[in-house]
């Protein structure tokens, strides 16, 4: 399992996507996701995801790999057993 903060996407709706970078747009990277992608938070401040995805899940422009610990240095405890 590899572990992402992710851009996030803004939809007229008020739902959030997780997003991808193309070029100097940020656009949804919905269609690009694998199954089996646990949501950890949703940091609108930040203007992230932190998401826990299957290696199946190539990462998308734009997506910033992090380890456990990392994650857990900005969201304490987020990740249990590290």
């Amino acid at each position: 399992m590899s572990y992402y903060f992710t851009p996030i996407l803004l939809q007229e709706d008020k739902n959030v996507d997780v997003a991808k970078l193309e070029g100097e747009a940020t656009v949804s990277a919905m269609a690009d996701l694998v199954g089996g992608i646990r949501t950890l938070t949703l940091d609108r401040e930040a203007g992230r995801y932190v998401l826990n995805c299957p290696e199946a899940q190539p990462a998308q422009v734009g997506w910033e790999e992090k380890t456990a610990e990392e994650i857990n240095a900005v969201y304490p405890g987020l990740i249990q057993g590290v």
